[in-house]
C-alpha cells in the first residue's frame, strides 16, 4: 500500500492524468445515515476533470454498499474504486476468477470499523423512521418524536462488522484513512458454531424458517459481487429449473443452489443480508461454508490475489472422505 491521501484530491488527480476513466465511490443518500454510489467520469475538456462532482464523495460508517459489484459495468474502462476491507476480498475473488483485470483497476483503500445497520439502530432506539440523524466519530445521534437518542457506533453496526478481521483493505494502491485496529480472524463465528451443535432436524427447521420469509426477489443475487453469471439458473425458462411461487420449496431450491455456487467464493461482505427486504439471514449459511472451507481445506476466499480459485486447485492432501 502507498501513503495516505485525501479521497477528493486523488479523485481529481487520477481522473485528470488518465490513471482512471471512471471513479466509483459513495455520496450521501437521501435517507438519514444512508449512502449511495457515486460514479465519476473523466471530463478532460474542462478545468474540473470530475465534472464538479468530486466534492460529493464521502466515506464513513454510512457507506455499506460493496462497490465492487459495479465493476462489470465498466470492463472496457480503467476504473478507480473505493473499497473497504471486506470489499477488497470481493475484488481479490474477481481477480482470481479472471473477471476483472488488475492492470485496469486502481484501488482506493478505505479502512473501516463497521457500517451502520438500520435494523439494529431501530431496535436500540425503538424508532423505525427517525426525523433526523447525525453520525459522529464514535456515536450516532437519532431524533425520534423530538427526542434525541445517542447510540455508540459499535452497537449500531452490522453483526458481521463486529467480528470482522479484515477492516483494512488487503489490496489497495492508496489509503484514504489511517488503518484501524482489528481482531484476529475467528475460527468460526459463534452462530456458526451454534449451528454445528444443532441436530439435523433442528438445523432443518431453522433453515425452513428462514426460507419461508424469502419472497424470491433475488436482491441478494443482484448485490453479490460473486454472482456475475450472464444467465442465472434461476432465470432459465427452457427448461425451467427454478420456480418463483410462494411454495417455500422454490426458495429453498434457489438458495441451496446459490450457496453451492458460492462455496469457497463468498468473502462474507454481507451485501446479500443488507439487500434482503425480508431479513433472511443468508450470512449464517455463507459463513458456515466459509468456515468449512477454511477448516477442511485451509482456504479463505479473497485472501490472496495470487492464489488459484477454491475450485481450481487440487492438493493430494485434501480430505476426500466424500469420494469412493
Amino acid at each position: 500500500m502507498t501513503e495516505r491521501t485525501d479521497l477528493k484530491t486523488i479523485a481529481a488527480e487520477w481522473l485528470a492524468d488518465g490513471k482512471a476513466d471512471v471513479l466509483i465511490g459513495w455520496q450521501a443518500g437521501t435517507l438519514p445515515l444512508a449512502a449511495a454510489p457515486l460514479i465519476l467520469h473523466a471530463d478532460r475538456s474542462g478545468a474540473d476533470p470530475a465534472g464538479g462532482n468530486k466534492d460529493k464523495l464521502v466515506f464513513d460508517a454510512r457507506c455499506a454498499m460493496n462497490l465492487v459489484n459495479l465493476l462489470h459495468k465498466f470492463k472496457d474502462k480503467k476504473v478507480a474504486v473505493v473499497v473497504k476491507g471486506c470489499d477488497s476480498r470481493s475484488l481479490i475473488g474477481l481477480i482470481q476468477e479472471k473477471q476483472v483485470d488488475r492492470d485496469r483497476i486502481v484501488v482506493i483503500g478505505a479502512p473501516c470499523a463497521g457500517v451502520i445497520d438500520p435494523s439494529a439502530l431501530a431496535r436500540i432506539t425503538g424508532c423505525d423512521a427517525p426525523s433526523g440523524a447525525t453520525l459522529e466519530k464514535d456515536q450516532v445521534r437519532v431524533v425520534c418524536d423530538r427526542e434525541e437518542k445517542v447510540v455508540p457506533l459499535s452497537e449500531a453496526v452490522y453483526p458481521g462488522c463486529r467480528g470482522c478481521s479484515v477492516r483494512n483493505p488487503l489490496l489497495a494502491d492508496c489509503l484514504i484513512a489511517d488503518p484501524v485496529e482489528q481482531s484476529a480472524a475467528p475460527e468460526a463465528f459463534g452462530d456458526v458454531e451454534a449451528l454445528r451443535q444443532m441436530s439435523r432436524d433442528e438445523r432443518w427447521r431453522k433453515f425452513l424458517h428462514e426460507m419461508k420469509r424469502c419472497i424470491l426477489c433475488h436482491a441478494c443475487r443482484a448485490m453479490c459481487p460473486a454472482c456475475y453469471c450472464r444467465e442465472c439458473f434461476a432465470d432459465i425458462t427452457r427448461p425451467r429449473l427454478a420456480g418463483r411461487t410462494a411454495d417455500p420449496a422454490d426458495a429453498m431450491f434457489f438458495h441451496l443452489l446459490r450457496l453451492m455456487h458460492l462455496a469457497g467464493r463468498c468473502t462474507g461482505c454481507g451485501a446479500c443480508v443488507r439487500a434482503c427486504p425480508m431479513g433472511v439471514d443468508l450470512r449464517l449459511y455463507n459463513d458456515f461454508l466459509r468456515a468449512f472451507a477454511k477448516k477442511e481445506y485451509g482456504f479463505e476466499a479473497g485472501a490472496d490475489a495470487q492464489a488459484p480459485p477454491f475450485i481450481g486447485e487440487f492438493d493430494q492432501n485434501d480430505p476426500n472422505d466424500f469420494t469412493m
